[in-house]
């Protein structure tokens, strides 16, 4: 088949990870295993509905078995999938964009005889009735978002000092993609006469161009840990519309508006199968050639590249919405060790702390008793006043984007403003305190450190007129929204 039927793991907020069941129902109990949210590129072998019948709404939960990497299979609900692919062996033809699979209809159910459930590493004593199996599709070769010779990740210990980590040696296989030509037929020789004419070979039939939606078209890709929604109008006193757009999908930006309350967010209004929607900017990122829309292009890329989601944004005066916790940055959810890079001009790491009392068991306060935003944290230096294990990253003014310089001197900053970025409640740091990075060099993973409720990235920047480091607390007054820099 040559688009394979595959799924991803979509999830649903606040939980890392999904349960996978040897069976198609939750009532097979204990879990066999859990797998990270955002593992993609999973070969669907079966599909079954709920053999309970539970539903939602009285639309029945169809379950996905799945083969996995480590070569076991397993079942997963449909509501925690995003699929792709064609999937008309199961009922669902083909699906050209990842789309929950749980608002797909499947057309029927295929008359496949039924198998027995076998738990995972159980060998049926005699063979099984055919299923349909889908190929796992070879992963393209890809540039890695980190350079060719990463440090080697630091593993946080909360007694020992970091240490200089060596790096590793990296050996670069190139990977070799056979090229097969097709032979182009030649015409055969025409008969011997006393003249005869010489054969022209057979040019191939012009081959018409296929259609193609233009690289730099502004595209909006969802950021949201499940499928999002969306609203009749740019503000959230407008109802919903009851379409919801695919985590990680990618939909045409029509027209950018910011609203007029509250934290006085961009809108970006999207089309989703000829519909046009709109959707708030915290929910997306955004790709192509958006300067039209008054959206810089040349802002860093999000820590975690593609493995992550929104949690929550920066609320500060001016702008503060009293129905939300003041935050001075960004939440973004992602697995525990999800690695994180620098920004991609480089920077050099001006402070690293370890949080003393995260242990390997208990890393966070919630887990050692303290109720989440305890002011004994924010005080406690061996907690790292609530930030856990973090870095903080000077990025001059020459590495900063042109639209960031810009919107610095309009704030007063001047023309060799410096920006300072810390990354917290990381679970381990693969850099050190002093260390010039380069282009997008990886400095740790992501973790549930400190004053933390689940593994996630806190992304807080402060600019200041000068690019000394003298502490984080004396670049209080610099503290602005992570958008002045990243894109979301």
């Amino acid at each position: 088949m040559s688009n394979p039927f595959v799924a991803y793991v979509s999830g649903i907020p606040s939980r890392p990870t999904v349960n996978v069941r040897s069976g198609p129902n939750t009532s097979y109990d204990p879990p066999l295993f859990e797998i990270p949210v955002g593992t993609s590129n999973l070969p669907i072998v079966d599909v079954r509905a709920d053999d309970k019948g539970a539903n939602l709404q009285g639309k029945t939960y169809q379950w996905f078995r799945l083969q996995f990497p480590n070569g076991q299979q397993g079942w997963i609900r449909d509501d925690l999938l995003t699929v792709s692919g064609n999937g008309t062996a199961f009922g669902y033809g083909v699906v050209t964009t990842g789309t929950v699979a749980f608002n797909l209809i499947r057309s029927f159910v295929p008359n496949i005889p039924a198998q027995p459930i076998m738990p995972v590493g159980v060998v049926p004593s005699a063979p099984a009735a055919p299923v349909p199996s889908v190929p796992a599709a070879p992963p393209a070769p890809t540039i890695p978002a980190a350079p060719t010779q990463p440090m080697a990740p630091v593993v946080v210990t909360p007694v020992t000092p970091p240490t200089q980590p060596a790096a590793p040696t990296v050996v670069v296989v190139p990977v070799v993609i056979p090229v097969t030509t097709a032979a182009v037929p030649v015409a055969p020789p025409a008969p011997v006469a006393p003249a005869p004419a010489v054969p022209q070979p057979v040019a191939p039939p012009p081959v018409a161009p296929t259609p193609a939606l233009p690289a730099t078209a502004p595209m909006a890709v969802i950021k949201t840990m499940g499928a999002a929604p969306t609203r009749l109008g740019p503000s959230t006193t407008f109802a919903r519309t009851g379409i919801l757009l695919n985590r990680h999908g990618r939909y045409s930006i029509l027209e950018v508006q910011r609203e007029n309350a509250n934290q006085r967010y961009r809108w970006f209004r999207v089309s989703s199968n000829g519909q046009a929607v709109w959707i708030r900017e915290d929910l997306v990122s955004y790709e192509g050639d958006t300067s039209a829309l008054g959206l810089p292009a040349d802002l860093y890329p999000a820590p975690m590249i593609e493995k992550y989601w929104w949690v929550r944004g920066y609320n500060m005066a001016p702008n503060l919405d009293t129905g939300l916790v003041q935050h001075d940055g960004w939440d973004l959810g992602a697995a525990a060790g999800e690695p994180m890079y620098c920004g991609p001009n480089g920077g050099t790491v001006v402070k690293i702390n370890i949080c003393t009392k995260c242990t390997a068991e208990k890393p966070s306060t919630l887990m050692n008793g303290y109720s989440i935003g305890d002011p004994a944290i924010f005080n406690d230096p061996a907690w790292g006043f609530g930030y856990g294990n973090y870095v903080i990253v000077r990025y001059t003014s020459e590495q900063l984007p042109v639209s960031t310089r810009q919107l610095l001197i309009s704030r007063g900053f001047g023309d060799t403003a410096t920006m300072f970025v810390m990354y917290a409640h990381m679970a381990a740091m693969a850099v050190r305190e002093g260390q010039v990075l380069t282009s997008g060099q990886q400095i740790g993973t992501c973790g549930n450190t400190g004053n933390s409720e689940a593994a996630h990235l806190h992304l807080e920047v402060r600019a200041s007129k000068s690019a000394q480091f003298t502490g984080w607390f004396n670049v209080r007054s610099g503290v602005m929204d992570a958008v002045a820099l990243f894109k979301r």
